[in-house]
This record gives C-alpha cells, sequence and structure tokens, in this order.
C-alpha cells in the first residue's frame, strides 16, 4: 500500500467512527427528508447500484415520489443523485430502526417456505427455532 491508499483507509475509519458515534443526531437529520416509512424505506435502499426506477420498484412508490425524495435529499445536501446514473447517499448511515421497514427476499422466501410447511408454526428469526 501506498501512503495515499493508508491515509485514505485511515480517514475511511475516522468518518465510520464519527458516524456511529453520532448516529442520533444523524438520524434526528435524516428524519427531517424522511418523515415518513415509505421514505424512510427509500433512503435504505439507495445503494449506488439501483436507478430511480428500480429503486420505486422495490419501494413500493412511484417513480415520481422516489425522484420528489432524491431531490429534496440532494438540496439538503444528503444525496448525491447525477443524472443517467444511480444516486448514492453523502452520508452512509441508515438507522437501524428503518431497515425493518425494507422486506429482504431471503427472509420473506423464508416465510413463505416456513407457512406453507406448517401453516400453524411461525419461524423466529434468531436462532432458527420454531414456536407456536
Amino acid at each position: 500500500m501506498t501512503n495515499g491508499d493508508l491515509i485514505l483507509e485511515e480517514l475511511k475509519t475516522i468518518s465510520k467512527i464519527l458516524t456511529l458515534a453520532h448516529g442520533e443526531s444523524l438520524e434526528r437529520e435524516l428524519s427531517k427528508i424522511a418523515s415518513s416509512d415509505e421514505r424512510k424505506r427509500m433512503w435504505v435502499l439507495i445503494d449506488g447500484i439501483k436507478l430511480p426506477k428500480d429503486l420505486a420498484k422495490e419501494a413500493e412508490v412511484s417513480v415520481r415520489s422516489i425522484n420528489r425524495f432524491l431531490s429534496i435529499g440532494q438540496k439538503a445536501g444528503l444525496i448525491r443523485n447525477p443524472w443517467g446514473k444511480p444516486p448514492t447517499r453523502l452520508v452512509d448511515y441508515v438507522p437501524a430502526k428503518w431497515i425493518e421497514l425494507v422486506k429482504l427476499p431471503e427472509e420473506e422466501e423464508r416465510k413463505v417456505v416456513a407457512a406453507e410447511i406448517k401453516p400453524d408454526v411461525v419461524v423466529t428469526e434468531k436462532a432458527g427455532e420454531r414456536s407456536a
């Protein structure tokens, strides 16, 4: 590694520490633009890979809603939204409570399979134990 690479890695580490240390303040600021569960889902789904149309489909909202949210986030200095490219979060922080708002495909599939096998049995996520 070059000296520049080492400095970059150190800056990334410091950035992560600061983000974690100020999580509550970040969540308050993010809540100003992500004021509904719908918008919180949009924030969680922004990953720098999905285009707005893909985000809309996954968040189960219109493309117009996504574009409006991205515009507000960009004006607030929290989102980078270059034309024709996937949007990215400038502050790479997602409050833990917000993650629950997004259904992960493998979790949904696991629940559906469990329900098909035994409809009256629920599979708990923590230890894979079953409870009635």
